[in-house]
């Protein structure tokens, strides 16, 4: 519902009063350091309405510094986990500059898609955003620039503009006009034409006094083109990773998971802020980090005005300055894109721009995202002296009985410790029962480690998109697992063995630095006995058990008698093996898009919220883990 009004601007501390007659009114006041927050009204203070911007995103009202997802409590007879979310009171944020309401619009579009996020969509149905357009503004502003502003054209329910003795109101939802509604004594109606013809004038007026302002008409163009410009090397030795600016952002979304022990048997998990400028964001429980001090400068800039723009559609970066305010060492986004715009090469001279991964269908899952179903470990079986294989099932046996293999990674919970991404290798035929093989590498691995048979533990997917097995039929089929990496393909072998007549020769090559550290050896001696599947190992170190090559996986490729040009690969290894590997395939004649990888990045939380897989404008968790290789070539050099 559309409606414009007109009221008078001394009416409105008498208007917020109105208000909170049935909500929490929050609305600009002015702190004695000099900054503009927003706080709950009281008339006695006053209401600030000369500011330019609030030192804070009013957007933190939903998406706050830490949130609890569940609570659990168990011993070893009974286990629950509930969902943490709790309803926010019915809130009027007043006050919100276009350049948050433009964030708002965004955040609703990443926190209430597919993955719904029942935190943020509780509290977002509770609260009716009255905004005030911009008159005048300040100096490190830019939102004319982005296109969020000096005024806003959605996103809001009421939306106010300050014109002398006189307020322009116009109203865009039916929230709004409850609002309206609830002191309608304030309003007189106008025409749109009227409000329209107003506030295009003073909207000019603001336009006009803006300072500089960047070209931002070809940002996405120049920043993939200057991916690796001197400017962000330049800029790095400045940053001390305070990370201020991803604190004042109204678009930032990153978050950490915090344990929290209420007692012996009970607890909680917090979702915490974070910021991609951290030195160990990226960092996986290895202390392998793909992302340098320069590479994380620079995917903050490229995040905010390419990555977001590319996979929402909707800016990333909206102009607000409060980044440029905050930063000690002088950082300014505008100039960096002055930068790398002015230094784009011409038309004839560009690198190949990447091009877009194709989304695949997602799999809808259960609303509450972050709560884990428990499940208790039936069995425990050493594969390796460091690698463990656990056998888990639902407590709930329902759960287990409408079971479906649509993902290729669960994320399973150490109550109290924390959680970690673990890849399916089972395949559909799982008698109500789960497997995961386990590596003692990081915290929650080595919390699990000194679990045993009857511990509970708590699963969450599966999560991920798979190996497109079925599109192998009638060709022939290449697997490579590098030590642990054997894991993730055990669910494809299997389901390629299950249905062995459709598809050509097999060949699995399994690679370790010893045979010793190599995972379900069993198995592979099984799957080298079935016709028409050929297993061979690759090892640094010779051995007598089985007889094994000495060398690089490479090696074996040209012994393969396949149809290369018709073939498909999955390759399971670091980065860097991946690409060696896919090289010399690529040189047999096989073609990328025929080349499958599973990309094992640093995930958190699994659904695509917490930032810390995201490499380029791609989340590992979601587009992934499984890409061909043509695709994986499309994604930032930095992974």
């Amino acid at each position: 519902m559309s409606a414009y009004y007109t009221m008078n601007p001394a009416d409105l501390p008498a208007l917020l009063t109105a208000w909170q007659s049935g909500s929490r009114a929050l609305c600009p006041c002015k702190e004695q350091d000099g900054t503009t927050r927003l706080e709950s009204f009281v008339p006695a203070k006053g209401l600030c309405l000369d500011y330019t911007n609030l030192a804070m995103p009013p957007v933190d009202v939903l998406n706050g510094y830490q949130d609890v997802l569940f609570r659990w409590e168990g011993n070893e007879r009974t286990y629950v986990a509930e969902p943490g979310a709790e309803a926010m009171a019915p809130t009027v944020i007043f006050g919100m500059r276009p350049c948050d309401v433009s964030a708002l619009e965004y955040l609703d579009d990443f926190y209430l898609g597919e993955y719904r996020d029942i935190n943020y969509s509780m509290r977002r149905e509770a609260v009716t955003i009255v905004g005030m357009n911009c008159r005048t503004p300040g100096k490190s502003c830019f939102c004319a620039a982005t296109g969020t502003g000096p005024f806003a054209r959605s996103g809001f329910d009421l939306m106010l503009t300050l014109d002398g003795d006189l307020c322009w109101v116009e109203c865009a939802t039916d929230k709004g006009e409850s609002l309206v509604g609830q002191a309608m004594v304030f309003f007189r109606p106008v025409t749109e034409a009227a409000l329209r013809a107003r506030l295009g004038e003073l909207e000019k007026d603001c336009r006009d006094s803006f300072q500089k302002l960047p070209d931002l008409s070809q940002i996405r163009t120049a920043l993939l083109q200057g991916f690796d410009h001197p400017v962000w090397e330049e800029i790095t030795p400045t940053c001390i990773r305070c990370t201020g600016c991803t604190a004042v952002c109204p678009t930032c979304t990153c978050f950490q998971f915090t344990e929290e022990r209420l007692d012996a048997q009970s607890g909680r998990r917090v979702r915490v802020k974070d910021s991609c400028q951290t030195a160990g964001f990226t960092r996986n429980a290895g202390w392998h980090n793909p992302r340098s001090k320069a590479a994380a400068v620079r995917h903050r800039i490229m995040d905010k005005l390419v990555y977001i723009q590319d996979r929402f559609g909707k800016k990333g970066c909206v102009g607000c300055g409060r980044c440029i305010d905050v930063c000690p060492a002088g950082i300014d986004i505008r100039k960096i894109a002055d930068t790398v715009v002015k230094d784009c090469p011409p038309e004839g001279q560009r690198k190949p721009m990447p091009v877009s991964i194709p989304e695949r269908a997602s799999t809808r899952i259960d609303p509450q995202l972050f709560t884990p179903y428990p499940a208790r470990i039936v069995a425990i079986h050493d594969e390796t002296p460091d690698i463990r294989r656990y056998v888990v099932r639902y407590m709930d046996e329902r759960l287990a009985e409408t079971f479906r293999l649509t993902g290729q990674f669960f994320m399973v919970t150490v109550f109290g410790v924390g959680e970690v991404a673990l890849s399916i290798p089972f395949g559909d035929q799982h008698d109500g029962q789960f497997e995961f093989c386990v590596k003692k590498v990081g915290k929650v691995t080595s919390a699990l480690a000194k679990l045993g048979v009857g511990d509970v533990i708590g699963l969450r997917g599966p999560y991920g998109k798979g190996f497109p097995y079925r599109s192998f039929a009638g060709r022939d089929v290449l697997v490579v697992g590098s030590g642990v990496g054997l894991a993730p393909v055990r669910t494809i072998i299997v389901r390629l063995l299950q249905e062995r007549e459709r598809y050509g020769r097999i060949a699995i090559i399994a690679s370790a630095t010893r045979y010793e550290g190599l995972v379900y050896k069993q198995d592979l001696k099984d799957w080298s006995k079935i016709p028409g599947v050929t297993v061979q190992y690759a090892l640094a170190k010779p051995t007598d058990a089985v007889q094994a090559h000495v060398g690089y996986i490479n090696d074996l490729l040209p012994e393969l008698d396949f149809d290369w040009a018709n073939a498909r690969a999955i390759l399971c290894a670091s980065p860097r093996r991946i690409k060696l590997v896919a090289r010399d395939l690529l040189g047999l004649g096989m073609n990328g898009k025929d080349i499958f990888t599973s990309l094992e990045t640093h995930m958190r939380c699994g659904v695509g919220k917490c930032g810390h897989c995201k490499v380029g404008a791609h989340y590992m968790c979601l587009d992934g883990p499984v890409f061909t290789y043509e695709e994986m070539l499309q994604l930032p050099e930095e992974f």
